[in-house]
């Protein structure tokens, strides 16, 4: 009699493709989130252009046989540096991703935008990324970059959360990634609540 062989249930998994990858803010922020019941990975490559980044994150999928995986999302986290040239080039990268279910993520300037979401609402529009993290260190005398401030600032998540929403409905832009702020973070805080939740 031939003997049956289940399939073990892998815990569900989140794969995130960040610029500079594993030495970037990104990378300290979300790797806070693991837990027992997530896998959280990072994908490889230190690419910083819409295209390279894709390009890695692609290697990655084949490489780690993400296909076989049953609960996997996966997302490519960019600034966009408020530089029309770089919207444009991640715009022409959506087509590929949605092919390969992967979420375009943005924030206008930069990811720091997302951190300066926990601590105020208001006056949030920059005119570049230095500009943003200058605010950051005024908010937060400790801040410097790609420092790990998860802990001071976790607790006030759902504010940030509230307040990306809240300019994400003020967009008055046709494509989201022009908008000036705006952070799609809270994508993945929500995938990461979700799968938490299986």
């Amino acid at each position: 009699m031939a003997r049956r062989f289940e399939k073990i249930s892998k815990k569900p998994l989140i794969i995130i493709c960040s610029e500079g990858g594993m030495k970037s803010s990104e990378y300290y922020y979300f790797r806070n989130f693991k837990s027992r019941d997530l896998r959280i990975q990072f994908s490889t490559g230190n690419s910083t252009d819409p295209e390279g980044m894709l390009k890695d994150l692609l290697i990655y999928i084949e490489n780690e046989d993400v296909k076989s995986e049953d609960n996997v999302r996966i997302f490519l986290l960019m600034d966009t540096d408020l530089n029309n040239d770089r919207i444009k080039r991640i715009m022409n990268i959506e087509k590929k991703c949605n092919k390969h279910k992967i979420e375009i993520i943005t924030s206008s300037p930069t990811f720091e935008i997302w951190y300066l979401m926990h601590y105020k609402k208001d006056k949030l529009v920059f005119d570049s990324s230095q500009s943003v993290k200058k605010e950051l260190q005024k908010m937060n005398t400790k801040y410097i970059e790609k420092l790990d401030i998860f802990n001071d600032i976790i607790d006030c998540t759902s504010d940030a959360i509230e307040n990306a929403l809240y300019y994400e409905k003020r967009n008055k832009e046709a494509c989201i990634y022009y908008a000036n702020p705006h952070s799609s973070i809270y994508k993945i805080i929500q995938a990461i609540e979700e799968f938490s939740k299986k």
